[in-house]
């Protein structure tokens, strides 16, 4: 498969995955769509860095915080609304089933190891949302006047 297929295929999932979890979240349904965009917005560029997870991750984070500030600023409706199902395909899930197995099959040395690096990940996503949430608004609002 070619690579702009691929990106396609991770983009739509992306997308309808953030949706569900946002009708989970009880988002109105006016705002379902921009969840999606949100989060698929934050995992294509994961995606396109995945040579190094954390640098992707980072970005990533970044990405879904900044869309989400200007969405709560343009639509009225607070920003963890489109932050939260935003993030969620950046969570490390892989990460954390694979650092249970681990210790339940007793390989805790494995267990240590991808427990680490699935902390550092959920440290990494925290880190992104935090830089992009410490900004300004009128940073994020690309200099117009707001409210």
């Amino acid at each position: 498969m070619s690579i702009v297929f691929d990106m396609l295929l991770n983009g739509t999932l992306a997308f309808v995955g953030t949706i569900g979890f946002s009708i989970i979240f009880n988002v109105p349904r006016r705002e379902l769509l921009f969840c999606g965009i949100g989060g698929a917005m934050g995992w294509l560029l994961f995606t396109a860095l995945s040579d190094s997870p954390f640098i992707g991750v980072l970005l990533g984070a970044m990405a879904v915080t900044w869309v989400s500030r200007i969405l709560s600023m343009r639509r009225k409706k607070p920003a963890t609304l489109y932050m939260i199902p935003g993030i969620i395909p950046l969570v490390p899930g892989v990460g954390i089933y694979f650092t249970m197995f681990y210790i339940v099959t007793g390989e805790h040395y494995q267990a240590l190891l991808r427990g680490v690096q699935t902390l550092g990940l959920a440290g990494v996503i925290a880190l992104g949302m935090l830089i992009v949430l410490s900004l300004p608004r009128r940073l994020i609002n690309f200099g117009k006047k707001v409210g």
